[in-house]
């Protein structure tokens, strides 16, 4: 390890950066770990149990603008426990648990796609505000797990053999890890950055629980950190900071220099033309059109005008001089180029600017109406009579996917793990008044099928439950089906338990009319 560390080092401070004003950053940050592997129930219950908390210490090297290497230390915990999740039932009675310390040390390689400084200008006038990047690396995690078997009074839920084999196997150990993730730096005084930053850990071990071949082998355990933390750049580069000096400067005299050449070549043009004239003529200026404006200085030489307008007439007598005016005859205005304004609609916004010429709308739409008020003109909106979103092309949003709440065999109450979806539906249901719903209540094909009235049971439950949160009645409908319309096969698997699981519910579907 200290060969591997020593290398690293080495390599980094021969690495060049000669596009960043700073060659090294230091980095602080604190956050959560989310453990996966033997101990959860993924499938059934999406969501992270036993968050546990980590810091982390890093050094990074500015190898670009586009790209740094970054030697990162971190130091945690993780967990893990079965009785997080109340389906499929046999976990509650398996009722297996673990902790454990965790410490990394990785490399990461960190990508800018938009840079960490502007891609236009001089990088050493600052950061850009915002500069997301995505992170990949390698490195090594140490986990000592403490597991609970729960195994005092035996435990009929694991294989006895698998579980001895388990005990014995070293648990005290590296673990080969792939950092895989993104994050966003924002910028704050001078070059220091905020920092938050997710990432995904996958491990080349089944034993960062504890737990291998009386769970399940076939899968390797990972775990997911995300952390806010604190940037702080040192090391300038000389080099870099020397060569901009010196291009500004250049900048600056070859600026100062095409000024001085304008003047000259202006006084040069600005200057009388010498003429064969005798003494008397000499000194009277020319004047073509007798109009007092000396021809040098008039721009309608031939004809007579104003001293105002440089010697061109003004018909109109709008201020604008005929040859700049589109409507010489008729008085107008400079923004329309000398002709009358015209607005056709009484919209406020004249014709020659109105998107919608004969349809009076507001002026931050250019002139076009908006029946629905949702901030999307008519001609861009595809429901013009139904407030939505820009991002719908003026269509409401879709409604929300559909939600399931699983219950107890033969019962009609759900489980404790499901009170969360319920609170969200009626949440979604109170936050969009236009949203309806469909209950309907399912069992599963087993002998809780014979149950009379078990599926209306469950879906009437879930209809009360929303009632007494103040959704209204007419928002609402339900339905039971027994066991007629089981889940679609593509989420069932090898479990019979947990197939016979997934039957035990009631879905909730939004809609609009």
């Amino acid at each position: 390890m200290k060969t591997v560390f020593s290398l690293l080092i080495l390599a980094l401070s021969f690495t060049a950066s000669g596009q960043v004003p700073f060659k090294w950053d230091i980095s602080g940050a604190l956050g959560i770990t989310s453990y996966q592997g033997d101990l959860d129930a993924f499938r059934v219950n999406a969501g992270f149990r036993e968050i546990k908390y980590a810091a982390s210490l890093s050094l990074r090297r500015n190898v670009s603008n586009f790209y740094a290497l970054r030697l990162n230390a971190m130091a945690g915990r993780i967990a893990g426990d079965d009785r997080n999740f109340a389906e499929p039932e046999w976990r509650i009675r398996r009722g297996i648990a673990f902790e454990s310390t965790l410490i990394e040390l990785s490399v990461l390689n960190e990508f800018y796609p938009f840079g960490m400084y502007p891609k236009k200008g001089k990088p050493s006038r600052g950061r850009s505000i915002i500069a997301p990047y995505g992170l990949v690396g390698f490195g090594w995690a140490h986990s000592n797990p403490k597991v609970n078997w729960n195994d005092a009074n035996g435990n009929e839920e694991i294989d006895p053999d698998k579980a001895a084999l388990d005990k014995k196997a070293k648990t005290n150990k590296l673990h080969i890890v792939i950092p895989i993730g993104f994050g966003v730096r924002f910028r704050l005084k001078d070059h220091s950055t905020f920092m938050l930053e997710a990432a995904l850990r996958p491990t080349f071990s089944d034993y960062l629980d504890g737990i291998s071949l009386a769970g399940n082998p076939d899968k390797n355990d990972w775990f997911f950190t995300a952390q806010i933390g604190v940037n702080y750049p040192f090391g300038k580069n000389k080099a870099r900071n020397k060569d901009i000096a010196r291009t500004e400067k250049a900048e600056k005299a070859e600026k100062a220099e095409a000024i001085e050449r304008a003047k000259v070549a202006q006084q040069k043009e600005q200057a009388p033309k010498e003429q064969p004239q005798n003494e008397h003529t000499a000194s009277i200026p020319s004047d073509i059109d007798k109009d007092g404006v000396p021809d040098i200085d008039d721009e309608c030489p031939a004809v007579p005008g104003l001293k105002s307008l440089k010697g061109c007439p003004d018909k109109d007598k709008d201020g604008i001089a005929d040859n700049d005016d589109e409507c010489p005859d008729q008085p107008g205005t400079p923004d329309n180029k000398g002709c009358p304004v015209v607005d056709t609609d009484h919209d406020g916004v004249p014709d020659n600017k109105d998107l919608c010429p004969d349809k009076a709308g507001p002026g931050v739409l250019g002139g076009c109406p908006d029946t629905d008020a949702d901030g999307i003109a008519d001609k861009d909106d595809e429901c013009p009579d139904l407030p939505g979103t820009a991002a719908r092309n003026g269509c409401p949003s879709l409604p929300p996917p559909d939600k399931a709440v699983y219950f107890k065999n033969a019962q009609s109450d759900w489980f404790r793990t499901s009170d969360e979806t319920m609170e969200e539906i009626a949440m979604i249901l109170k936050n969009d008044p236009s949203l309806k719903a469909r209950i309907s209540g399912h069992s599963d094909d087993t002998s809780e099928s014979a149950t009379s009235g078990l599926s209306d049971l469950r879906a009437k439950k879930v209809y009360d439950y929303l009632v007494s949160e103040g959704i209204a009645a007419s928002r609402l409908e339900y339905a039971g089906y027994g066991s007629s319309r089981p889940v679609d096969t593509k989420l069932l698997s090898d479990d019979p338990q947990l197939n016979h699981q997934l039957q035990r519910r009631v879905e909730v579907r939004f809609y609009r009319r």
